[in-house]
């Protein structure tokens, strides 16, 4: 299926109504599922060799790429909502304004939680930290919980701190660049960041620095941003001839790739590390880019593939919308509720049998599930409510100046090469004369 471009670029004027994609909320779902398949695995097979409890073993383990494919899918959007505010008055205070109501509240009353009124209260004893939980406060906690000896408090919080410190600085670098020089900046930071792990590396760096560091994770943020620059390219100038099984293709190959370089998706060692994660991104870019395409196919009324429609799936397109929340909450909840309940039952804090860890996944899952619904239902979305409502409070600031992209993107290339010129009106009015009825 062609990729034509799910929308043309839209007038300044209706920012507000950039397309919303269904596929990447599915994504997320799996995203975060994979998240939680890692940090929820309570097997300990010992010295246990039996092939099928080795694989599903390696099914949790494995779990952990999928915040690579969150900052994939970060890079993503963020660089796409970018693109279309880029040469508007309020640029900065939009992004802004939506990062900080977005972000910010569920972030700040954890952290108020889990650091604050429980150790306060006695129902959670305070966790040893080496460094000040200031380092948390101020979204700087991945430069130190590699070198925490029990992760902190909140040790999964490391990649937020990422995503936060690349909000802030990519809208400073895409403000006054032209697209073709995104592009490039996308893929020169793409192809640097192996190459910051190879001298950390060679620096002796811890692995877990390797792992959480900024700039060792950049190459997943801008793949995603990359992918955004070239969709965007294509709603300016028309059709191109991609096609989702080209993208479905060359995911496999490097996700594959990644695998081989990886030994297995292994999550640290020097291959893995300084090639695996490249490999992963890019993989996570194609599968990203396929989801699109789909979505791009299904809004012209187009047939889909059954592998792209599983994306669509409401379940999964759930977890996508309270990833969030899930993500936040998910390991204070299985530290302080599930690893107890567990030891409670068994005796111990992990499980031999295969059975058990699964159904305790599936009810730490559900449980998890259940408190991003209350924390989206409750309090978040009356944010993300809030937002809409300063975001949109002079919705024609803009609008009577329209862009000169914008204009190039209201017709496709195809539209371009068989437009005629209306040649009799355009005499007619010429002539100061009415345009003959047809």
């Amino acid at each position: 299926m062609n990729a034509r471009p799910l929308s043309p670029t839209l007038a300044p004027g209706h920012l507000a109504h950039l397309p919303h994609l269904p596929a990447l909320d599915g994504l997320r779902g799996i995203a975060i599922l994979l998240v939680l398949l890692h940090n929820f695995d309570v097997l300990d097979l010992g010295g246990a060799r039996a092939l099928g409890s080795v694989l599903v073993k390696e099914f949790f383990y494995v779990g952990w790429i999928g915040v690579q494919l969150f900052f994939v899918l970060s890079g993503f959007l963020i660089t796409r909502g970018l693109l279309v505010t880029q040469h508007q008055p309020d640029y900065f205070q939009r992004f802004f304004l939506k990062r900080v109501l977005r972000i910010f509240p569920l972030y700040y009353l954890a952290l108020l939680v889990f650091l604050v009124l429980l150790p306060a209260t006695g129902w959670v004893e305070q966790r040893a930290m080496q460094y000040s939980s200031l380092w948390l406060w101020t979204y700087l906690s991945n430069w130190t919980t590699p070198y925490e000896p029990t992760g902190g408090p909140l040790p999964h919080f490391w990649s937020l701190a990422v995503e936060e410190q690349f909000y802030l600085v990519w809208p400073l670098l895409l403000w006054k660049l032209r697209l073709r020089h995104i592009r490039w900046l996308c893929l020169g930071l793409t192809a640097l960041s192996p190459l910051l792990r190879l001298a950390m590396v060679q620096q002796g760096f811890p692995d877990e620095a390797l792992y959480e560091f900024t700039f060792s994770r950049m190459d997943a943020l801008t793949a995603g941003a990359a992918l955004a620059a070239w969709d965007h390219g294509q709603a300016l100038h028309g059709a191109t001839r991609w096609r989702a099984w080209h993208l479905q293709l060359l995911a496999l190959v490097l996700l594959a790739a990644a695998a081989v370089a990886s030994h297995g998706f292994r999550r640290v060692g020097v291959v893995p590390q300084v090639v695996g994660y490249s490999l992963l991104a890019l993989g996570c870019a194609a599968v990203t880019g396929w989801a699109l395409l789909a979505d791009q196919a299904r809004s012209r009324g187009a047939s889909v593939s059954r592998w792209s429609a599983v994306l669509r799936w409401s379940v999964l397109r759930q977890f996508g919308q309270y990833s969030y929340a899930i993500y936040v909450f998910h390991k204070p909840l299985h530290d302080l509720v599930g690893v107890p309940l567990l030891a409670q039952w068994t005796g111990q804090t992990h499980t031999a049998d295969v059975g058990t860890a699964w159904l305790y996944f599936v009810a730490a899952t559900t449980a998890t599930f259940g408190l991003g619904w209350l924390s989206w239902h409750l309090f978040e979305r009356h944010f993300m409510a809030l937002k809409d409502r300063l975001s949109t409070a002079s919705p024609t600031t803009h609008a009577a100046r329209p862009t000169r992209h914008a204009i190039r993107g209201t017709v496709t290339a195809a539209q371009r090469r068989h437009f005629k010129p209306p040649k009799v009106a355009l005499r007619a009015a010429l002539r100061g004369k009415p345009a003959p009825r047809r």
